[in-house]
């Protein structure tokens, strides 16, 4: 197998999955399409078929236990919501991380909790006093 590529830029698809590796830990690929089978219709060859693209990108690691693989994600949660939030805020907000979050909480499809909207409150008070 070639080495990975490392391209750091998970599909949709692929983003499914690590949230899946990152919620568990490790998991087999029946593992893996149990979950993904709870909200998405997708067959268990689809869900082999990208633990392997994923693999080959660098963004999981595996080991064989007999005939079974067992998954795990390469890349920190945290580390590559940091790098698309950049990605985002450059591309689509001129830069601007205010514009970002006030269209994501005017956003109508998820709802801020009260406790989110504190710790905002918060993080721009901090910002204001520097």
């Amino acid at each position: 197998m070639p080495p990975p590529l490392n391209t750091g830029k998970p599909t949709e698809s692929e983003l499914e999955i690590l949230s899946i590796l990152w919620e568990k830990g490790e998991a087999t690929v029946a593992e893996v399409h149990a979950s993904l089978s709870a909200y998405k219709k997708t067959g268990y060859t689809t869900t082999l078929k990208l633990l392997q693209l994923m693999l080959f990108k660098g963004l999981v690691t595996r080991k064989e236990i007999g005939r079974k693989h067992s998954y795990w994600p390469t890349i920190d949660k945290n580390s590559l919501s940091l790098g698309l939030t950049d990605r985002l805020v450059g591309y689509l907000f001129n830069g601007s991380p205010a514009q970002l979050a006030i269209t994501a909480i005017q956003s109508s499809t998820y709802e801020c909790s009260k406790e989110d909207l504190i710790k905002l409150q918060n993080l721009i008070e901090q910002k204001i006093s520097k």
